[in-house]
């Protein structure tokens, strides 16, 4: 299944177009992505269901030991 990344910055909505195979791929996406500045980051499905938050994403890179 295809998990996809999307953020808002400016209020504005970024969904990034690449599909990523492997939730661990998008979640390490989205945690980049986060440290960028975004006001929000989130991975969703390819139905658009989001599956992670930006909890979620900050939980993983603790998890994972990701700065």
């Amino acid at each position: 299944m295809p998990y996809f990344v999307a953020s808002i910055t400016d209020r504005r909505v970024r969904r990034f177009a690449y599909p990523h195979a492997r939730l661990e791929t998008a979640m390490d996406f989205a945690w980049e992505v986060l440290k960028t500045g975004c006001s929000d980051v989130w991975v969703s499905d390819e139905r658009g269901q989001k599956v992670a938050d930006r909890q979620a994403v900050t939980d993983y890179a603790d998890e994972t030991g990701d700065d």
